[in-house]
């Protein structure tokens, strides 16, 4: 018997009746396990295993390769997600990246605190979206071995220039007048220092402060570019929920 804590990442029905889930542990990256009779109307595991739930699992032993759920507590639904579409199509994009990223049998706690705190701050509405989503980006890159770097000029070695650009590629600022030419990169993208000491923010500060600063309207929109870019760069794919959460941005905006 094997008792985790695990998030909820994806679920996919086998029959009628049964599903699998895939979880995000502490100690044991993603698991995939088998819920008996999760679709029948009197299950009594079917609410403690829905999609975005945090619970308390106790699994048997492998049986054919394949764990099967004995028991299970609810810890954290985050019903405030329900409410949403786009917080849903969020949270889903979270998930596929923690899918592709965290491998079975491997220690995951800060992508698991991680994770849980950006639902917890959808759930509630206590950030915009926008910057709930960069703030994942930037600091899952980071616990994956992305992280940028945020020290200084990789040219003139200033820490706080007025104006720089960031590669994507590169995972390093220059400031603008370092730039001499367009560099052979996949993207470049034009900041204030304002976005510099933000990114700098979600990627060294403690784990429950990441969500505690405030950053300009000006400094916004590049953070948001970059962070998306950059992720998506180092993990070198398109996630479909991302489109998808993308799309509902767009239906939401207002006519002019």
């Amino acid at each position: 018997m094997l008792t985790v804590n695990g998030l909820v990442l994806m679920q996919r029905t086998l029959g009628e009746q049964d599903r699998f889930i895939d979880i995000l542990t502490a100690d044991h990256g993603v698991l995939e396990v088998l819920v008996k009779g999760a679709g029948k109307l009197n299950s009594k595991t079917g609410s403690a295993t829905q999609l975005f739930t945090y619970s308390e699992l106790c699994l048997n032993d492998k049986r054919n390769g394949v764990r099967i759920l004995n028991s299970v507590t609810p810890l954290s639904v985050f019903y405030g997600l329900r409410s949403s579409v786009s917080a849903i199509a969020l949270a889903s994009y979270f998930s596929q990246v923690i899918r592709y990223a965290v491998l079975p049998r491997s220690g995951a706690p800060e992508i698991l605190q991680l994770v849980l705190n950006c639902l917890y701050m959808l759930s509630e509405r206590r950030a915009p979206e926008t910057k709930i989503k960069a703030i994942f980006e930037l600091r899952i890159a980071s616990l994956l071995g992305f992280m940028p770097d945020v020290i200084m000029c990789r040219s003139c070695g200033k820490y706080l220039p007025e104006q720089l650009v960031f590669s994507v590629s590169g995972g390093y600022f220059c400031c603008e007048d370092c730039i001499s030419s367009p560099e052979d990169e996949t993207g470049l993208i034009h900041m204030p220092a304002g976005t510099l000491q933000a990114i700098r923010f979600i990627v060294l500060s403690e784990p429950k402060k990441i969500f505690s600063f405030a950053i300009s309207e000006r400094s916004c929109k590049p953070l948001y570019q970059f962070a998306e870019e950059f992720l998506c760069y180092q993990m070198e794919r398109k996630f479909p929920a991302l489109d998808h959460y993308h799309s509902l941005q767009q239906t939401m905006l207002p006519d002019t």
